[in-house]
Order: structure tokens, then C-alpha cells, then sequence
């Protein structure tokens, strides 16, 4: 595909985001005419239009109306290096991502770029650098790769393959998902963690927005908050249930984080786990596995009550699997399933049995 068929398919899809979901289509018939594949282009980035707190957050046209008014600008039309950004696809806490073309390579990219405005930020360009360092050296078919990082003048980028599709908190807007193809994105989701894990790599802020659907497959995003681990020390065995550091801040969202991460307590691959719990308890239910998120007060006391069983809304969910989620779900990370590699092979057992 030619620089200049890409550059028309992005300002289309630019332009017709801009649009009241009702002109859309007359916009299309107009601008695309009898060019079928044109059409078909555009339409395939509209149809997965993602709207969760992943890299693409929101319609561009807010992104950009609230960019200029918080004095963030927009970077369309600018070169960072050899990528030319197209259009702002999405805004995150700390920032924006653009669809750009990688002029050597002749590619679509997501560029994540921290804002001048915060880019002297200590802290915030420290986890924005510990986010290329989590995910540089992850290569696995469910995780979000990361291509290249670079630097200009005050700015600091990094550079993704851009991915088409629904995050998976879209999906379980409109309520659970089928009990095989829960089951499959939960295999594909335990796999990407083990392998992360076995990189010494704990993600920290799973939850449906940071996972995206793409035609039966799942790729895990936004490590930004993860933690390296060297995964040839050994654990020091100490439980982070037990463990305390008066200086550990809590990260992460409310909801998904285990009581350990939510007090700021040390965290360990298990703190994964319970996360992955809840996500699963989603899946197959469509419904909060801990819905009281309002604050961390709401959400520590809605951690108290056991959600009720997944059998209760799912009758054609295995009989094994209320047990397995309720493990990962523990309080107590000692009675947690100790790893994810401990769960994948129950899940992939569950399969089987179909």
C-alpha cells in the first residue's frame, strides 16, 4: 500500500470520526464513490472504534477539541524521527497516541507521545521509560509489540505496531461472552502473563481496557506501570500480604488490583494472578467480579463479599471453573493460585473437556 493511499485511508477515518454517527455513512458513500477498497479500508478502522482507557481512549475529534483546550496540542502532520503522525487515535493519564506512517517501512504505527507540557516531569518520563523497558524484550503473539523509542528536542516517543480492534471492556459492555470463546481469550490471556512472568515482567494494571480483541486473538497493552523482575533470583518467599514499605505507592485500577496493591504493599507475579481472576470473572458472567469501584474505600470493602459463583449466571460453564477463578481471587496471597503458569494448564484442561 503507497504512502499516499495510506495518508487518504487516515484522513478519511480522521474525518468522518469528526462526523454525528448518523452523517457517517452518507459522508463515506460520497467520499469513497466507487472505490470499494477505499471504503472497505475506513470502514475497517471505524467498526472496532475503541472508546475504554486503552492507547485509544476516545473519538479523535474530542481528543483533539480537548487538547487544544488544555494546551496539550495535537501533533498531526509532524515528523518524530522517520514517523509521520496521522491522527490522534487516543489520549491515556500521561499520553496521547497517534496513528503514523513509518516512512521507511511503509507501515501503520501507534506512537505513544509524552506531551512537552509533562515530558520535565521526572516522575512521569521515569515510567514512561519504564514502560520501553518492560516491554523491549517481550516477543509473544499476545502482547503489544514494541518497535522502536526515540527523543526530540522535549519530546519522548515510543513507537507500537497499531492494532484494529475492540478492547475487551467494549465487548463486556454489552454483556458476557460466549463460554468457549471466554475460555479461548483466557487461555491466549494466561499464555501472554506466563510468558511476561518468565521475563521477569509483572504487569500490574490488567483489566479489560488494556486488553485488545482482534478477530479471535488477544494482544495485552499498556505496561506502564509494570515491575522488572530478574526471574533467576529466586523469590524471597516473604508474602506481600505480609510484607510492608512505607514508601510504595499504589498503582493500578480499582476493581482489578489485589488487596496487596491496593494498600502498596510489594507486589509479585500473584498480584497478576488475582487481577486475571477478575477479568475472567467478567468474561464469562459480564458483570463486575468486585463492582464497588466508586473509591478505594468502596472498593476494599466490595473485596469483602466473594462474588457469586459463575455457575449461577453461566450454565454452560465447566463445573471446575468457579473453583479456579475463586482461587486467583483470594485475599491472601499465600491461598492464591501461586502462578500463572499454574492456571493455564487448568483452563487449557477445561477446554479439552468440552
Amino acid at each position: 500500500m503507497s504512502t499516499e493511499r495510506i495518508r487518504r485511508i487516515e484522513e478519511l477515518f480522521s474525518e468522518t470520526v469528526a462526523l454525528p454517527h448518523l452523517e457517517r455513512q452518507a459522508f463515506l458513500d460520497r467520499a469513497c464513490g466507487d472505490d470499494n477498497d477505499l471504503r472497505h479500508e475506513v470502514d475497517s478502522l471505524l467498526k472496532f472504534l475503541p472508546q475504554s482507557e486503552t492507547y485509544m481512549e476516545r473519538p479523535a475529534f474530542n481528543l483533539v477539541a480537548q487538547s487544544l483546550a488544555d494546551g496539550t496540542g495535537v501533533l498531526v502532520d509532524r515528523m518524530l524521527g522517520r514517523y509521520q503522525l496521522l491522527s490522534l487515535v487516543g489520549r491515556g493519564g500521561m499520553a496521547q497516541v497517534y496513528c503514523a506512517v513509518d516512512s521507511r517501512l511503509n507501515r501503520l504505527v501507534a506512537v505513544k507521545v509524552l506531551p512537552m507540557l509533562i515530558a520535565g516531569d521526572r516522575e512521569r518520563l521515569e515510567r514512561f521509560e519504564h514502560e520501553a523497558r518492560a516491554v523491549a524484550g517481550l516477543n509473544h503473539p499476545h502482547i503489544c509489540m514494541l518497535h522502536d523509542i526515540g527523543s526530540e528536542v522535549d519530546m519522548h516517543y515510543l513507537i507500537f505496531e497499531y492494532l484494529v480492534g475492540e478492547p475487551l471492556s467494549d465487548r463486556l459492555s454489552r454483556g458476557a461472552l460466549p463460554v468457549a470463546e471466554a475460555l479461548e481469550y483466557a487461555i491466549q490471556i494466561a499464555d501472554a502473563l506466563n510468558y511476561a512472568h518468565d521475563q521477569g515482567v509483572i504487569h500490574l494494571d490488567l483489566k479489560p481496557a488494556n486488553i485488545m480483541l482482534m478477530r479471535g486473538r488477544v494482544k495485552l497493552l499498556d505496561f506502564g506501570i509494570a515491575e522488572l523482575r530478574d526471574p533467576e533470583v529466586p523469590s524471597s518467599g516473604v508474602d506481600s500480604a505480609n510484607a510492608s514499605s512505607s514508601d510504595r505507592m499504589a498503582y493500578g485500577t480499582l476493581g482489578y488490583m489485589a488487596p496487596e496493591q491496593m494498600d502498596g504493599r510489594e507486589a509479585d507475579s500473584r498480584t497478576d494472578v488475582f487481577a486475571f481472576g477478575a477479568v475472567m470473572y467478567e468474561m464469562f458472567t459480564g458483570l463486575f467480579a468486585f463492582p464497588e469501584r466508586g473509591s478505594a474505600k468502596a472498593a476494599a470493602l466490595g473485596m469483602k463479599i466473594d462474588p457469586p459463583p459463575i455457575s449461577q449466571f453461566q450454565r454452560e460453564a465447566p463445573a471446575a471453573l468457579d473453583s479456579l477463578v475463586m482461587c486467583c481471587l483470594s485475599r491472601n496471597p499465600s491461598e492464591r493460585c501461586q502462578s500463572i503458569s499454574e492456571v493455564l494448564p487448568q483452563l487449557q484442561a477445561l477446554t479439552n473437556r468440552r
